[in-house]
């Protein structure tokens, strides 16, 4: 078993230049992506590596060296940095910044339509990375929620310049080819023409709609489907998933979604200063990264058919009603949980009566990374921030191959702040 992981995962341990790679992190259309450390100076970064089988054709080592001298040259708080450009056994790989959280996608996929106020304030970071971009004369041409990231400081970071294409550089494609992830595609894209500022900024508001909904605006039961109403720009209005979509936020889907490039934004900055303004009206602070559930529960993924279906639009068009009765209720349910308060405080167990002053507990270990059980159940992996409270007893399980279980056992005051144990290694028994 151990032997068919690794076999999957051939660089584990191995050394790239000063950086010893230490986890496997995923895997896309080229290349591999890990996890390594710098030997010297203890700098965490994310390595790319162009697989073997991309090496031997396909035009994808020209692409991956693109992808490089593009990135290198791009310096911006909200683009993930090159670090350097190395091989290993004449496969090519990509040195850079390691961004720990979740991508877009998965806090989309997680809690559903983003809050006005976070959702204009990511989208205001991804779109100052995207102009900075298009100062240089670059195309990014694969935006999507996959490619943008936020740490779990709440940093917003672009990625993946994969496909990216300078306007004045080399063709990587042939010449009516179509290149980049459909939903995400625009019309003039799909028809076999260029790429230019404008497809981004289409792109740019396909990824809106998905923030203010939680699903794409262009869905079908097949790629063909899809691809008709990306050219005839037929999409639902983003009220029918989410009816608190502020007015102004579909004003910039639309022009972001015209299928005549000449009518949506024409540059990044002029979109930038729509969002801008809006984003000024809320002091919403920007999410972190990190999955909003509490230690030991899975997320479960938003569903749009569940939030919104004939009895919303009851509910919508009987507002008054369902005020004066919601206030009706929550009265008696106070009367009632004043009642039980009376009856069960006396008999409120230990488990669950933490109550005290919220505290974030860092943990993480020394030489690489761990998965972390709570009630046996895997919550994350490290480093990992656990939200906790003053007084609340904590017991977690750190698992790791090729190590023994690391237990960790304590009662959270106002010392506690981080866990970076050393995991004793197994030795394995090379005799059988």
């Amino acid at each position: 078993m151990v032997k068919n992981i690794l076999s999957r995962r051939p660089l584990l341990n191995a050394s790239i230049g000063e950086y010893r790679v230490e986890d496997f992190l995923g895997a896309g259309g080229m290349g591999e992506v890990y996890r390594a450390i710098h030997s010297k100076i203890g700098r965490v970064a994310a390595v790319k590596v162009l697989t073997p089988a991309a090496l031997d054709g396909g035009g994808f080592t020209e692409r991956f060296l693109n992808e490089a001298r593009i990135q290198a040259g791009l310096q911006h708080p909200n683009i993930a940095t090159l670090y350097d450009f190395l091989e290993i056994n004449g496969q090519p790989c990509i040195i850079m910044e390691y961004v720990d959280g979740l991508t877009l996608s998965e806090q989309i996929r997680t809690r559903g339509p983003l809050p006005p106020g976070e959702m204009l304030r990511v989208f205001q970071s991804i779109i100052e990375a995207i102009r900075h971009v298009h100062s240089f004369g670059i195309i990014h041409r694969d935006i999507k929620a996959n490619n943008v990231k936020l740490s779990t400081s709440g940093q917003v970071k672009l990625l993946d310049f994969g496909i990216a294409k300078a306007q004045t550089g080399m063709s990587l494609t042939e010449t009516g080819a179509v290149i980049g992830t459909i939903e995400y595609l625009s019309p003039e894209q799909l028809s076999g023409g260029m790429a230019d500022a404008r497809s981004d900024i289409w792109a740019l508001g396909v990824l809106l709609y998905q923030m203010a909904t939680g699903c794409a605006p262009f869905a079908g039961k097949s790629v063909g489907e899809v691809c008709l109403k990306i050219v005839k720009a037929d999409y639902p209005p983003p009220t029918r998933f989410n009816p608190s979509v502020p007015p102004d936020v579909g004003k910039i889907i639309s022009r972001c979604l015209k299928q005549n490039p000449t009518q949506r934004y024409q540059t990044a900055q002029e979109l930038l200063e729509d969002v801008s303004r809006l984003a000024a009206k809320t002091k919403t602070p920007l999410p972190s990264g990190k999955a909003d559930v509490s230690p030991g529960q899975t997320p479960a993924a938003f569903n749009p058919a569940q939030q919104f279906t004939k009895g919303n639009l009851w509910v919508r068009r009987n507002k008054l009603f369902l005020s004066v009765a919601a206030s009706t209720a929550a009265l008696l349910l106070a009367f009632i949980a004043f009642g039980l308060y009376w009856m069960l405080s006396g008999a409120a167990t230990e488990q669950h009566s933490v109550g005290g002053e919220q505290r974030i507990v860092r943990i993480d270990v020394v030489g690489g990374r761990a998965e972390i059980h709570r009630d046996g159940r895997q919550i994350g992996k490290t480093p990992f921030s656990l939200e906790t409270h003053m007084g609340e007893h904590v017991k977690l399980t750190l698992k790791r191959d090729g190590y023994a279980d690391e237990p960790l056992d304590f009662t959270v005051t106002a010392q506690t702040k981080n866990f970076s144990p050393t995991m004793k290694k197994i030795e394995s028994d090379t005799t059988r």
